[in-house]
């Protein structure tokens, strides 16, 4: 699998989560910030970010001040440097996309979204995993590739008023490509709650 076709998947993930929390471009979803307004053009060379995002230098303070549907609310200590945020939050949901310049790497956090990401293709691997002392599901989707699309999924431990699902816990996605494992998992393992 290609790293044209990787990015592609990755796309695909975020569609039906852009789907699920735009209301419309020219304006955010019910609830949400002005942090979550549509974010202004960048000049060339600058990070795009996703409709109903915007730039966010500290996503923490965004999130802890936006999304008031429960806790903990958890956004990543650490990502590589050379990365820029943007958030998009509503009280009920928020999502953190991380990014260079080159869009070479890319790591976001959804959080309360009814994530559905794309199918592991033939070349990658689905396991079970413990992470944060709950079962969490990590896909990569291609093994023979370092730095390829992969994503992990766990319900943390907490309170939630307005969940996507009725599975116990909090629905947390994490997906990240142009990274390896190991600094993927740096930055899972960074993950603190927000206040």
């Amino acid at each position: 699998m290609t790293d044209r076709t990787l990015r592609a998947l990755l796309v695909g993930a975020a569609v039906p989560l852009l789907l699920a929390g735009c209301a419309g471009a020219a304006s955010p979803p019910a609830g949400a910030s002005a942090a979550s307004a549509t974010a202004e053009p960048t000049p060339a060379g600058k990070p795009s970010y996703l409709p109903g995002s915007a730039p966010a230098a500290d996503p923490a303070a965004v999130v802890r001040s936006t999304v008031t549907a429960g806790d903990p609310r958890l956004v990543p200590s650490y990502v590589p440097a050379g990365m820029t945020a943007a958030v998009r939050a509503t009280a009920a949901s928020y999502e953190v996309t991380y990014t260079d310049d080159q869009h070479t790497r890319g790591i976001t956090l959804a959080v309360n979204q009814g994530v559905n990401p794309p199918p592991v293709p033939s070349g990658g691997a689905n396991t079970d995993r413990s992470f944060r002392g709950v079962r969490a599901s990590y896909a990569v989707y291609d093994v023979s590739a370092p730095l390829s699309l992969r994503h992990l999924y766990w319900q943390e431990p907490g309170s939630w008023s307005s969940k996507v699902f009725s599975n116990p816990g909090i629905e947390y996605f994490l997906s990240g490509t142009g990274l390896t494992e190991a600094e993927f998992f740096r930055v899972a393992s960074s993950l603190q709650p927000v206040g």
